[in-house]
């Protein structure tokens, strides 16, 4: 596990951004467990959005739904389903189900390209940042960065 550079920042756990990243993380597991018993697979299953799912080459998804992906490839070893297949509209249902969070948030609370890298410990989310002056939300704390340190530490053991 590499870690981030100081400074460093901690989502508070009472402030909405980190309680929707935790129902995200729940939905998506919750999402691949439900795949798993109704499709008896999940290996292989990707998604991006609501709007563009699919399965990777040569995985087991891959194998029980390529009837129901496009023929060529969108990205290297991505089949999008087609559309018009007749699992396409119940996978999309179970996928619109997760927590939907702004991607842009980050930028939002550390300034335009003022993160270098975000990591979650155990149910810590920290933020590395490049410059603390643009750092001007109430829903991030501070962190020392030895108490950092001392957070990874402990996971790892």
């Amino acid at each position: 596990m590499g870690t981030l550079d100081a400074p460093i920042y901690e989502v508070s756990k009472e402030s909405d951004w980190y309680k929707s990243a935790i129902k995200r993380k729940y939905d998506i597991n919750h999402f691949f467990k439900s795949f798993k018993e109704k499709y008896g697979t999940n290996k292989g299953f990707v998604f991006y959005h609501p709007d563009f799912f699919g399965v990777r080459m040569g995985t087991e998804a891959y194998e029980l739904f390529k009837d129901e992906i496009l023929k060529n490839p969108k990205e290297k070893d991505f089949y999008p389903f087609k559309k018009r297949s007749k699992y396409y509209k119940e996978i999309k249902a179970l996928i619109e189900q997760i927590e939907d969070i702004c991607p842009f948030k980050a930028h939002d609370v550390f300034g335009t390209n003022n993160f270098s890298g975000s990591q979650w410990v155990g149910d810590r989310w920290f933020f590395g940042v490049n410059n603390e002056e643009y750092v001007k939300s109430t829903e991030v704390i501070p962190v020392d960065f030895k108490e950092y340190l001392k957070a990874v530490m402990e996971t790892l053991d």
